[in-house]
């Protein structure tokens, strides 16, 4: 507590990056988690920083307009990590809506407990599915690490874009789209095969209504690909994972100049 009253402006700005990460990084910005809880975690993680960050800030007494401009400046850096982190994370939501779409799950969306948004069967799972993982692997503690980590990477009122930064979040968006898509190919290659046979069978055969005779065919192999491909899959989950903290501490060199 002596550290906080010795270096209060410091625990401001300081808490201003913690609360804008949890606010918009995944898990911790669900609804399921109460706004008291989300503040209280946000003030611990600040509460721990403060003794080893020794970055001079501006009083905000004698210099309240440079403080405010720091204060948006951390704000900016908490938001910007923490929607780097859900940007990664929603590789697994495209990969579920991709086969949603594919497979014909789509038609009945359900609602995401964790974003809260509309998603198909197969979307819900994989990130069911893919919350469990990232818990249970310490995802959650690796988050509040990078975020105490930055830091030291990222002075306090010091961070910068890099001039070509459209092109670092165009090729960030690129490989989450790629991840995406490689965790839904085997299940849309299934899918894909499905319908190349039937389109072939109408051919063959005219009298045959493919919608009523292929629909429940398309639903069995894409299950059927869906469960043998299940191994793979959590491999690819490890990816994600691996991805996701090794571009944030990228991110934050980048930041950081």
């Amino acid at each position: 507590m002596n550290a906080i009253l010795q270096h209060f402006d410091l625990f401001v700005l300081i808490s201003l990056r913690t609360v804008a990460f949890i606010v918009a990084s995944p898990l911790t910005s669900i609804r399921a988690w109460p706004t008291w809880a989300k503040i209280a975690l946000a003030f611990s993680l600040s509460y721990v920083a403060v003794p080893s960050v020794s970055d001079s800030v501006p009083d905000v007494m004698q210099s309240p307009g440079m403080f405010v401009v720091d204060g948006i400046l951390e704000a900016f850096v908490g938001l910007l990590l923490g929607f780097l982190a859900t940007w990664i994370f929603s590789a697994i939501s495209i990969a579920g809506q991709l086969i949603d779409i594919q497979i014909g799950f789509s038609m009945a969306s359900l609602l995401a407990p964790g974003s809260g948004v509309q998603s198909g069967l197969i979307g819900n799972f994989y990130n069911l599915l893919f919350t469990l993982y990232f818990v249970g692997l310490g995802g959650l503690d690796g988050l509040m690490l990078t975020i105490l980590q930055s830091f030291h990477a990222i002075p306090v009122g010091h961070a910068h874009l890099p001039g070509n930064w459209p092109v670092i979040l165009l090729q960030l968006m690129g490989m989450v789209m790629a991840l995406g898509v490689e965790i839904a190919l085997p299940v849309l290659a299934a899918l894909f095969l499905s319908d190349v046979t039937f389109a072939f069978l109408s051919r063959a055969v005219p009298q045959m209504n493919v919608f009523v005779v292929g629909l429940p065919v398309k639903l069995f192999a894409g299950l059927a690909m869906f469960a043998i491909v299940m191994p793979g899959t959590v491999y690819l989950f490890n990816q994600v994972f691996m991805f996701l903290f090794r571009e944030m501490q990228s991110f934050m060199q980048v930041l950081g100049g």
